[in-house]
């Protein structure tokens, strides 16, 4: 199979991987992995990753992570600026005793479970980085846990990491020496990563106007619970007009109806997962005036009325969150 028949499978654009303002919705994205994963027949294969990306692909980024002064200073950068490189997953830092913790979350509200081999590969180019300015980086990761379920062959993250690797764990972890990630690194160049910084501030700036379904999928989340979710109130809300808006949405392929349609379609569903949490409760979580129009719109997605899918165990959830 090509590598344009290959992104076709997954819904996207050739030109759209060539144009570097523009994201691929995670649910593209996690079909792309799958595919990877189904031809190649490697269930590792976010590991690969590493071998074809270099500092230059990050762009500033990278630059910025080559001036810090310290690993420390490198992972608080990387945590600030991770939503250069996705959207899906924020980075927490911790210290314990004698240890520093790194840890994966997945962004509330999100539709999509990030790919398992999306986190491999950001991990990954994580520690690839670190050893650009510590190459001694191996000899002080204390160990490294993945949600992941254990793969065919866990040596392939084993001989990437050369310490303890867990799987099947509650959260994503990267543990380290905490004398090490506070070590101070010669190399370091505060002028140069602020310059870097600053078009990191800007890049994201741009990313932002772009990425106009997230951030109109976002602000009807936060208006559900009032009530009030005309076009006219989420676009103030962004800072755009209607009109902008409108034209906006059409360019994704996409509308102001459908968007809103699809997230309380997402959230009525996790909402009714909930057993305790009355549909009556449900109802208004969701901007709807009563339950008959909530049910109604809710039959409507899914073929069945809220009772009906909550006392059904939920068995059509996976066909219909799609």
């Amino acid at each position: 199979m090509s590598p344009r028949e290959v992104l076709r499978k997954a819904g996207i654009s050739a030109c759209s991987i060539e144009d570097t303002n523009r994201r691929i919705p995670l649910e593209n994205m996690k079909k792309l992995w799958n595919l990877a994963e189904s031809l190649s027949g490697n269930d590792c294969i976010g590991l690969e990753v590493v071998k074809h990306v270099n500092h230059t692909n990050l762009h500033a980024l990278s630059y910025a992570h080559l001036s810090s002064s310290s690993i420390r200073e490198s992972l608080e950068r990387s945590s600030r600026f991770s939503e250069v490189v996705s959207t899906a997953m924020k980075i927490s830092i911790r210290n314990e005793r004698h240890e520093v913790i790194v840890s994966w979350h997945k962004v509330e509200d999100l539709h999509y479970e990030p790919s398992i081999h999306a986190v491999d590969a950001f991990i990954a180019l994580l520690i690839k980085s670190c050893r650009k300015i510590s190459p001694d980086i191996h000899k002080n990761l204390i160990a490294i846990n993945l949600t992941r379920t254990k793969p065919v062959n866990p040596e392939h993250h084993r001989m990437m990491y050369r310490c303890p690797v867990g799987f099947s764990a509650s959260t994503c972890e990267i543990r380290l020496e905490r004398d090490f990630v506070d070590r101070h690194i010669c190399s370091g160049n505060s002028e140069l990563a602020n310059i870097n910084e600053q078009a990191l501030t800007n890049y994201l700036s741009r990313l932002r106007k772009n990425d106009i379904i997230n951030i109109t999928n976002k602000v009807l989340i936060d208006l559900m619970p009032t009530g009030d979710l005309s076009q006219e109130i989420v676009a103030k809300t962004i800072g755009i007009s209607c009109r902008s808006l409108h034209r906006k949405l059409k360019e994704k392929g996409s509308s102001y109806q459908a968007i809103l349609d699809k997230t309380r379609k997402h959230q009525a569903i996790q909402y009714l997962k909930q057993q305790e949490l009355p549909v009556t409760s449900i109802t208004y979580k969701l901007g709807f005036n009563d339950t008959s129009s909530f049910s109604r719109s809710f039959k409507k997605w899914t073929g069945k009325s809220p009772r009906e899918f909550r006392k059904h165990g939920q068995r059509e959830e996976h066909s219909t969150s799609e």
